[in-house]
């Protein structure tokens, strides 16, 4: 009789054992189809900063060779070039030796050496910072800083990589611990494309309004800027840009495009794509687009999405985009 009763109990408790497991696995998001809040904001950061890196390092060997008219140009960018909904991204730039800040949000800090600067637990994270990007070229740092959107102390974590050109490092980064929370790819990588064109606008229109504010001068500026940034991991993701008669500016991907009337270009479904990226751009600022195209990948007609925001004091729009099939 004890025999049954033991027997019956840990029967009952295997059940109850493989109730709770499974409801939990159910809960849980498989690592092949989801992507975290915190794996997301990695990814941004990440992006964010080698997309910039790469742009600023095109301007600094093709347009601008002076040190001071280089400095110049990065406190524009980075003054403007704010990112998240609270506006706690934004980049910093130091000089590989000894790290003299460059540009920094914080104008205080704007020629000082930082080489010997603590976090709030004794880290000397700025050394760290230069030793990842001498030694690795690029990389995460983790510290202890004030959130300037809370004024909390919270973690940070920052993507640094270096600018060859000048030999200074740009970096980013973002506070806190995120919510427990997934998204699938496609989720993902649309937020992902909102904050990379966000950046890019804000950034690209106070360099525009303050330093290249001639016709010739804005497109030079614009096509040189954007003309090595790939991301997405198979390199899939550039920019383009529009003015709002239709005219290309600059395409990241195809140069030889450049200059032509897109007003008319339609896509496979006889959509006006231009001239709806230029209603966003004027009436909403910006928003999300989906539209049909060849896929160059795969060779086929698919739906692809797009983030479309107008260049703030211009009437240029940016815009980058992914196949809906490359991240299904």
């Amino acid at each position: 009789m004890k025999t049954k009763k033991l027997f019956l109990i840990l029967f009952m408790v295997s059940i109850a054992i493989s109730f709770l497991y499974s409801c939990k696995c159910d809960e849980c998001p498989e690592p092949d189809t989801q992507v975290s809040q915190y794996q997301l904001d990695k990814t941004i950061v990440q992006t964010n900063t080698t997309n910039v890196a790469t742009g600023f390092q095109s301007v600094f060997s093709e347009m601008i060779t002076d040190s001071t008219d280089r400095a110049v140009f990065s406190q524009t960018f980075v003054d403007a070039a704010l990112f998240y909904d609270d506006n706690s991204g934004y980049f910093f730039i130091e000089t590989l030796d000894n790290a003299w800040c460059v540009a920094h949000i914080n104008h205080d800090l704007i020629g000082t050496s930082r080489i010997n600067v603590q976090d709030l637990n004794g880290k000397y994270f700025i050394q760290d910072i230069v030793e990842t990007v001498l030694y690795s070229g690029h990389g995460f740092v983790e510290y202890f800083r004030k959130n300037p959107s809370t004024g909390a102390v919270e973690r940070k974590l920052s993507y640094v990589t270096n600018i060859p050109a000048a030999q200074w490092f740009i970096g980013t980064g973002f506070y806190g611990d995120p919510p427990v929370q997934y998204y699938d790819k496609q989720e993902a990588d649309k937020i992902l494309l909102r904050e990379l064109v966000r950046t890019m606008a804000k950034g690209m229109g106070a360099i525009i309004k303050d330093i290249y504010n001639s016709d010739s001068s804005k497109a030079a500026f614009c096509r040189t800027f954007i003309d090595h940034i790939r991301f997405f991991d198979n390199g899939s993701g550039y920019f383009f840009i529009n003015d709002f008669d239709g005219i290309n500016i600059a395409h990241g991907a195809d140069a030889s495009h450049e200059g032509q009337n897109d007003y008319d270009l339609q896509d496979t479904q006889g959509n006006y794509i231009i001239r709806d990226m230029i209603d966003i751009a004027k009436n909403d600022g910006s928003n999300y687009y989906r539209y049909t195209w060849n896929n160059p990948s795969s060779g086929n007609d698919e739906e692809k999405i797009v983030f479309v925001m107008r260049i703030p004091d211009t009437d240029y729009f940016i815009a980058a985009g992914f196949y809906v099939n490359d991240v299904i």
